[in-house]
């Protein structure tokens, strides 16, 4: 990883810096409680009865299963006597261990307070994260703990804390159904520093490989089982935006659907070759969307502001990519933008734009380190 020395003030950054963040993390969640409160749309209802199911001793293994880890959350919470306000606040409370965990892992990745403090700045800067926080939804939780086991990947020294990482990527894995996304990046960081073992051979590393990919395949299959139906039927609908907008486009009177008795990865996969060029011109519109991050129902001052916002964190963010070395964090943080960006441009992106949020942490970790890198560059020409 390349090593930046960080910038020389009157003051030191890597004192000042925490409390800074510290403070501006409290004015925000502030802001977010008294003003929010809790809010509980219908999804919510969804959770509660999985949580109220749970207590009555009815752990959840269709759907539910694949958010279990959030209703396992929330029945823990009813059980101990809490309520939604006791989420809401547990959820700011894992909102603020996140925080302290992004600003230390890239700090130590990058040995470099400055990018740290740049990362974590956006991080709390970014109003639609910590929004989340009062919604008892998914969100919250699962950007909290993909922070915290990303830092707990790259800062764990012992073996305790090699055990409080596998579990806390098991509870992420089942926070939501794209903790997929979040699981196939943990893999392949574990893949790329078994290669950096010079003692494993070409042989064993195959293998290792190849097995990954069937139990990912496995896995992959088993999520869609209660998914696939939905995705067909959404492509039928020409569907870009859930729920149910197509912003005028339309199918093909040719579209092949894929038979019901197939399995359901191979139902995705025949449906993308039946029909190339339909579903390439929905991935890509999909993918705009969701990088774009701009929607036509949005007000065009909204629009305005997330182009002078957005587009230049992803400006710095590129160029800090080509800059960073390969590392297994930096493997992981790719593969799970990309898997995040591949599993949006697939299925659907959402009206409110919610499927970015969980990106971009990470994202904002390539932009400081483009600034970085930039200033360095400025002050020594």
């Amino acid at each position: 990883m390349i090593i930046l020395k960080p910038y020389r003030t009157s003051f030191s950054l890597s004192i000042i810096g925490p409390w800074i963040l510290l403070v501006l993390w409290l004015v925000v969640q502030c802001y977010i409680f008294f003003h929010y409160g809790v809010q509980q749309p219908i999804d919510a209802d969804f959770y509660i009865s999985n949580a109220q199911a749970i207590l009555q001793g009815h752990f959840p293994f269709d759907r539910g299963l694949w958010y279990s880890s959030y209703s396992c959350f929330l029945a823990l919470i009813f059980w101990t006597g809490g309520n939604l306000t006791t989420v809401v606040l547990l959820q700011i409370l894992f909102s603020g261990f996140a925080t302290i965990a992004l600003y230390k892992a890239v700090a130590n990745l990058f040995k470099n307070s400055t990018i740290g403090f740049l990362t974590t700045l956006q991080y709390l800067l970014w109003f639609k994260i910590h929004q989340w926080n009062s919604y008892i939804y998914t969100e919250s939780l699962f950007i909290s703990f993909s922070i915290i086991s990303f830092a707990l990947l790259s800062l764990s020294k012992e073996k305790m804390h090699y055990i409080l990482t596998a579990f806390m990527i098991g509870f992420t894995l089942f926070l939501r159904p794209t903790g997929i996304c979040f699981f196939i990046a943990t893999c392949t960081y574990l893949l790329f520093k078994l290669a950096q073992q010079k003692h494993l051979s070409p042989f064993k590393l195959f293998i290792t490989i190849a097995s990954t990919f069937v139990i990912l395949s496995i896995l992959l299959n088993e999520m869609l089982k209660e998914y696939i139906f939905y995705f067909i039927d959404s492509y039928s609908k020409s569907e870009l935006i859930y729920p149910n907008i197509n912003l005028g486009f339309s199918a093909p009177k040719q579209l092949v659907i894929p038979s019901t008795t197939h399995a359901p990865l191979f139902q995705l996969i025949e449906f993308i070759v039946y029909n190339p060029i339909y579903f390439l011109k929905l991935f890509i519109l999909k993918f705009l969307l969701f990088s774009g991050n701009m929607k036509p129902y949005f007000s065009v001052a909204h629009n305005i502001l997330i182009a002078l916002v957005l587009y230049p964190i992803y400006a710095w963010a590129v160029y800090g990519f080509k800059k960073m070395t390969w590392s297994a964090e930096n493997v992981w943080m790719v593969s799970f933008i990309l898997m995040q960006t591949l599993t949006v441009s697939i299925t659907s992106e959402n009206w409110d734009g919610r499927f970015l949020i969980l990106i971009l942490p990470f994202v904002f970790i390539y932009a400081a380190f483009g600034m970085t890198n930039t200033w360095n560059k400025y002050r020594s020409a």
